[in-house]
């Protein structure tokens, strides 16, 4: 049994945890404790580690989105856990000292055996800082309830043996086969419901089980809540009006655009929400009120502007200008870019149908595009004043005419 204490020392607190110190191997040079702790406290002495991979970055900034993801798993079941370990590393400057009474004026650690074999480590947590490699760690601390984590705390270990932890640790794991999915719910046919429905709420992908559109339609903090129009929308409540492939679409342009996405599904998935979440809150949209929106709810007008927005953040990224990943505000500067396309475009610019259809084409989102430039050419030469009568005769997706073809 791992347990943890707290001592006063001469006006300081020192913390103490035993847990088993494991050797893996014959002659390791490195050895590692393994104990759980309450993340709340771990967080207080686990800090990021500052290693560097190479010239310019860090090993891994903390990144909200990331860490939220953590909290939302949690917050999603009381069924959800994770029961694999948090690796932290002290550093080798600290040096193990030879009893509790030598941390009263320095920082270090002591190690003591126990009499059942297991080992215990005290320190001041006020002195030392661990290098933690995971935003789990930050994620299960930001919850409204104590939650126990399994601890692996590297002892003394060297820059680069921290540099490779960090490589192992954050090498992504082969995803679960999809024909392994298959015959997992083959044998257990009536989990089906119940794992997508968990899949989704902790904002999982799985092949054919949990899809990014799964979680787009399920994840209440998704702008597209309750809008997919597809069979896996079974909310009583559903407005069925946005495509799947409208968001697939989407998402593939901000993969294609910004490579380090494809990675992890999830920051894809937030720079979308950015995106749709700054459109619909320009107009108050929700699935109560987006059927009132036609034009917007279109696939074509839904890929048009993810792409428009997205252009202009490949631009804003660009590497020869930026050092920054898309990623690095918690995708939030492309919620300011889509507010600032839709900025001033009046709400009848959506909800007057247009008369010209069959837009999904390449020539279909081009003449979107020219009606959104159009009217915000329009819009700048008001200088704040009221539209012009009859804007509409001005852009040619309210002129009549031959259907757009490819």
């Amino acid at each position: 049994m791992c347990t943890r204490e707290r001592r006063k020392r001469e006006s300081r607190y020192v913390i103490s945890y035993t847990g088993i110190l494991v050797e893996q191997r014959p002659g390791a040079q490195v050895k590692f404790l393994v104990f759980v702790a309450d993340a709340k406290e771990v967080v207080g002495w686990a800090e990021a580690d500052n290693i560097k991979l190479d010239r310019g970055n860090v090993q891994r900034e903390l990144v909200e989105s990331r860490w939220r993801q953590i909290r939302k798993f949690f917050n999603a079941s009381p069924n959800n856990v994770i029961p694999t370990s948090v690796t932290i590393a002290l550093d080798e400057s600290i040096p193990q000292a030879e009893s509790v009474e030598d941390l009263a004026n320095a920082a270090g650690f002591v190690l003591e055996d126990t009499a059942n074999g297991m080992t215990k480590i005290t320190f001041d947590p006020e002195r030392i800082k661990g290098a933690a490699f995971q935003h789990r760690l930050k994620g299960m601390s930001m919850l409204d309830y104590d939650v126990k984590v399994p601890i692996c705390l590297f002892l003394s270990l060297p820059k680069v043996e921290r540099a490779f932890q960090f490589v192992t640790i954050n090498n992504k794991s082969h995803k679960v086969p999809t024909g392994n999915l298959k015959a997992l719910l083959a044998n257990f046919e009536q989990i089906e419901a119940n794992l997508r429905s968990r899949l989704t709420q902790a904002s999982i992908t799985a092949p054919h089980y949990s899809t990014a559109v799964d979680v787009l339609n399920e994840d209440p903090e998704s702008p597209f809540h309750k809008l997919v129009d597809w069979v896996n929308n079974r909310f009583e409540d559903a407005a069925l009006l946005v495509p799947p492939t409208a968001l697939e679409n989407s998402l593939r342009a901000i993969v294609r655009a910004f490579p380090e996405t494809r990675e992890d599904e999830s920051d894809a998935l937030a720079v979308l929400y950015a995106i749709w979440r700054a459109v619909f809150g320009q107009y108050g949209i929700t699935a109560a009120t987006a059927a009132g929106f036609p034009n917007l709810m279109l696939k074509a007008t839904i890929q048009t502007i993810s792409e428009m927005v997205v252009e202009k953040l490949k631009s804003d990224y660009d590497p020869a200008f930026s050092n920054d990943p898309v990623m690095a505000d918690n995708g939030e500067k492309a919620g300011v870019t889509a507010a600032n396309l839709v900025q001033g475009i009046p709400a009848a610019f959506w909800e007057r149908p247009w008369t010209m259809k069959s837009l999904d084409t390449s020539a279909g989102r081009a003449l979107i595009q020219e009606g959104i430039r159009e009217l915000k050419r329009i819009i700048h030469q008001s200088n704040g004043g009221d539209l012009p009568d009859h804007w509409e005769q001005r852009l040619r997706l309210y002129q009549s005419g031959t259907d757009l073809e490819e």
